[in-house]
């Protein structure tokens, strides 16, 4: 797997699969957010599987598949190429357009500035550095 990228389709079909740890085209069907022909999730599935995200096992002439990676490895991936390319790697600048267009509570505005309040990078060997 060369690139931890996933398109929308790809993103939720591996949410599904991330949710229940174990799936087969039909448990995604039924989990999934809309409608979708099998035909479509099972090409999706063998797509995601050919690329490195599921491995499959066969129960009885059913394809089961479980991911192989990790969905905190995919989101940090997603974001921080998102942070690049539209935010020059600024979270400040996400956080503000963030803040500009989305319509957020004030105890979400709390939560959020306790978050900030209480991040503590990581220290290793005296130098901090910010998780990836």
């Amino acid at each position: 797997m060369t690139d931890n990228k996933l398109h929308r389709l790809e993103l939720e079909v591996m949410k599904v699969v991330w949710k229940l740890t174990r799936a087969t085209v039909n448990d995604v069907l039924e989990n999934i957010d809309r409608k979708l022909a099998y035909t479509t999730v099972a090409t999706t599935m063998k797509s995601l599987e050919k690329k490195g995200f599921l491995s499959h096992q066969v129960d009885g002439r059913t394809f089961v598949y479980q991911p192989l990676v990790k969905e905190t490895e995919i989101t940090h991936t997603m974001l921080n190429d998102l942070l690049e390319r539209l935010f020059d790697n600024s979270a400040e600048k996400l956080v503000n357009t963030l803040l500009e267009v989305r319509q957020t509570s004030s105890e979400e505005l709390d939560r959020l500035q306790k978050l900030i309040n209480d991040y503590q990078p990581e220290k290793i060997s005296g130098i901090q550095y910010h998780k990836e």
